[in-house]
């Protein structure tokens, strides 16, 4: 039985019954007894086998690709080769194999490619395990009820990785190798859904960059208890200052207005869907600001202590299967939840609110009931905000009540509205993560004269259409069916490492918008939503056995071959546009701001920036050798400017980037009273 990590391995053996432990080429592994047969369960760490260029070139297009132990592809897998080692001797020993990991697409290639790669194994000798969370229960429950092998599943994300592969590795070496026609090297990359993805975000940042404001005014009537606003035809904007100044100037001498109307409206606040992958990492995003690949990692690992379902799925449905009284009474036995369950078993009818979206693998994600241990303040969170929106989606519709009061001046009617909850509902069982307004307006009648403290025109601009934040794309991305919930928070990461956007709410770089002008203009399908689309409608109709792996392949390199092609032939005047490009990115990105030395001593043009040299990097001004001034930086990390000035001091601020999430920003100077607290 193979395990896709060792935590994995673990749990299934403590749910499958008695075991020991035996180690092998310092991995452990499990072996048990049971219904009369030896079970071995091995450990993998993660795809133990990757896909390899078989040419000797660092040429384009590459269609000839292999499996390959990852630990020989890659320098930083060494690690894997002794679980490599074990598992090719646990599998020796063995007549039937279980492929015990996760049941998605990723879960069944990493281990039919272990079974497969190192045993040869025919379809008939390997099973299929199939659960949703490792507790020991389900565990259980998936081993009694074995599936055969997941050949469409399988077959599906094998194509997956080639066809990634293939998109990956064709068109970064093509920009690459563009770029180093030209003298320059930056590493440079796109893909099959990268592409697309840059796309869009470099769409929003041109409509943002063309954007022109145009002006308009706003006038308030002032209460001692509340504002109105000037409405006139449903419009609450006044385009011409002429007519504002006009309606200014009639009204602003009044000192009473009298209540025409007030409008009274309860509604219902619907009760929230249960999350899925993206519904968590939206909400995650908004209530604790962990971004999308920080919520999935956090997500992934309370699934492997047995605290929730597996997270990486699409379905916003709880199936009564998974027994909903039996899981609140365990969550009762967690002092923090005692009181919120109880209230929700008091309900006559247990059934959760169901969403519209479906997942064939797993349900939404649910709590398992399971005691948490020590969980990291994250952590923490992100289990509290899935536990609470689980009760919360058993709870009944919140009641809410709007009051627009309309009040006339001089024949202008200016508007006052406010939203109340009645009846709170849900919000108890999912607070403190309810975010609704409350505004509470006097209580006033028709006819009841009010006074006015006073009015007040405001100018306004219209503003630009607002930017993604990180979980805003990976939701954009999942309506628009690109990519699939387990890549596309790393997809936007990598966009990040590559210096193609930067900040959240996200801005696309120079960098960005140049790699998306070049792809459109010279290979236009690998930013193509049509072509994603249609290859992940294609992988699903390979795992419903409607299309074959080959023929799908088979398209891909004929119709990315012709556009290799016609990018060769252009390839030192596309790589002269990316040059100009990232030598005015890292210019900017070294500048941090006019040099304080030179403006004390009266020199011109002094700009403080980042220099890199053989025995390190530190801070200079351009008018060395006249101006001396230097600072020094941070040995470890990527440093780049952060456009900002430190407020204690006035300096420059840095950002420094590490590869442990730990990034932070800092002074230049390493006197500034800011740093009194290092």
């Amino acid at each position: 039985m193979v395990g896709e990590k060792p935590k994995v391995a673990s749990r299934l053996a403590q749910a499958l019954g008695n075991y020991s432990v035996e180690s092998n080429r310092g991995v452990k592994n499990y072996v048990l007894e049971k219904n009369g047969d030896k079970i071995i369960i091995a450990p993998a760490v993660g795809h133990i086998f990757n896909l390899e260029d078989q040419s000797d070139s660092w040429d384009y297009p590459v269609f000839d690709v292999e499996w390959a132990p990852t630990f020989e592809t890659s320098d930083s897998a060494d690690y894997m080769k002794k679980y490599y080692n074990n598992l090719r001797d646990q599998l020796e020993k063995a007549d039937e194999y279980i492929n015990a990991c996760d049941y998605d697409l990723e879960g069944s290639v990493i281990g039919s490619n272990v079974i497969k790669h190192l045993t040869g194994a025919s379809n008939e000798r390997i099973k299929r395990m199939k659960f949703s969370t490792l507790t020991s229960s389900d565990l259980e429950e998936a081993y009694d009820n074995l599936e055969s092998f997941d050949e469409g599943m399988t077959e599906a994300g094998l194509t997956r990785h080639i066809l990634d592969f293939y998109y990956g590795i064709n068109v970064s070496r093509a920009l690459m190798k563009a770029v180093r026609d030209n003298d320059r090297y930056k590493t440079l990359s796109t893909g099959r859904v990268q592409g697309p993805a840059l796309a869009m975000l470099a769409e929003k940042e041109r409509e943002i960059m063309a954007f022109e404001p145009d002006p308009y005014w706003e006038i308030f009537l002032r209460n001692s208890e509340f504002d109105a606003k000037l409405e006139r035809d449903g419009e609450n904007r006044l385009w011409e200052e002429e007519a504002a100044e006009q309606i200014y100037s009639t009204v602003e001498g009044e000192d009473e207005t009298i209540v025409s109307d007030v409008d009274t409206r309860n509604y219902k606040h619907k009760v929230p869907v249960p999350f899925n992958l993206t519904d968590l990492q939206s909400e995650a995003s908004s209530q604790f600001n962990i971004n999308p690949k920080q919520t999935q990692a956090i997500a992934q690992t309370l699934y492997e202590n047995g605290l929730i379902s597996y997270p990486r799925t699409e379905s916003q449905k709880l199936p009564a299967k998974l027994g909903y009284e039996n899981l609140l009474k365990k969550l009762k036995n967690q002092k923090n939840y005692e009181d919120l369950v109880k209230k929700v078993l008091g309900k006559d009818e247990i059934y959760p609110k169901q969403g519209g979206k479906e997942d064939d693998a797993h349900p939404a994600i649910y709590p398992t009931g399971e005691q948490p241990g020590n969980l990291s303040k994250k952590e923490r969170k992100v289990y509290d905000l899935i536990v609470k929106r689980f009760f919360a989606v058993f709870g009944k519709a919140a009641q809410r009540q709007s009051v627009t009061m309309t009040l006339e001046v001089l024949g202008y009617e200016f508007k006052a509205k406010s939203k109340i909850t009645l009846e709170r509902n849900w919000f108890d069982l999912y607070d403190p993560y309810v975010r609704v307004e409350e505004a509470e307006l006097p209580e006033l009648e028709e006819g009841q004269r009010l006074d006015v403290d006073e009015f007040e025109k405001v100018e306004k601009e219209t503003k630009p259409p607002r930017r993604y934040s990180q979980s805003g794309i990976v939701s954009e991305l999942e309506k628009r069916n690109l990519g699939t919930k387990a890549t596309r928070a790393q997809i936007v990461d990598r966009l990040y490492n590559r210096d193609y956007i930067e900040n959240d709410p996200i801005e696309v770089t120079k960098l960005g918008l140049s790699i998306v002008s070049v792809l459109q203009k010279h290979c236009s399908e690998v930013v193509s939503e049509d072509l994603t689309r249609d290859f992940e409608e294609k992988m699903q109709n390979i795992r419903d056995g409607e299309n074959s792996k080959d023929e799908v392949l088979s398209k891909a390199e004929k119709n990315l071959g012709k556009v290799l092609k016609a990018f060769k032939e252009k390839q030192k005047e596309i790589g002269s546009e990316l040059v100009e490009t990232i030598d005015a990115e890292r210019n900017r990105k070294r500048k941090l701001g006019p040099c304080d030395k030179c403006e004390e001593e009266g020199r011109e043009n002094g700009i403080l920036q980042i220099i890199k040299t053989q025995n390190g990097r530190f801070v200079g001004c351009t008018n060395y050798p006249d101006c001396e001034n230097t600072y020094p930086l941070p040995n470890n990390g990527t440093i780049n400017s952060s456009d900002k000035e430190c407020e204690t001091c006035g300096k420059p601020m840095i950002f420094v980037e590490r590869k442990n999430n730990r990034d932070y920003s800092m002074c230049v100077d390493p006197d500034c009273p800011s740093k009194d607290d290092w």
